[in-house]
């Protein structure tokens, strides 16, 4: 497996199915995980939130590694991240290469895709509009 920073949402999918151990990180809000839908088989850490909407690396690089704290080689586990269009999650990989981690990746088009002629998410790209498995509470 060739390791590549920037994936598009088939990508991550083929990534995850040749890697069991590769954990889905999604780093949107809590909102927008309930309301706008989730990738099956990802673990919500959002890289910031309700209710001052402002990110904190200390905080998210901390509750990365408290999802991972059960394996041994947690900054070498391969991380993939996703948010709403790949800004937050590119952010997020980022910190988390800048503490150690040595194998992170993010969907480059996020959950929802780029903006269309409209200004409206999801009808271009993304990982709901390539078809990629995922739900909504």
């Amino acid at each position: 497996m060739s390791y590549k920073r920037n994936l598009l949402p088939k990508m991550a999918v083929e990534r995850m199915n040749e890697n069991p151990e590769a954990v889905l990180i999604d780093v949107r809000t809590r909102a927008e995980h309930k309301y706008v839908g989730f990738p099956d088989n990802s673990i919500l850490i959002p890289w910031f939130d309700e209710p001052d909407l402002e990110s904190d690396p200390d905080t998210f690089y901390e509750s990365v590694l408290d999802a991972l704290r059960d394996r041994n080689d947690a900054m070498d586990t391969e991380l993939i991240l996703i948010c709403r269009s790949g800004f937050r999650s590119n952010e997020a990989l980022k910190c988390l290469q800048s503490k150690g981690f040595t194998c992170v990746s993010h969907v480059a088009s996020g959950f929802e895709g780029d903006l269309d002629e409209n200004d409206h998410r999801g009808n271009l790209n993304g990982w709901r509009n390539d078809g990629m498995p995922w739900s909504q509470s």
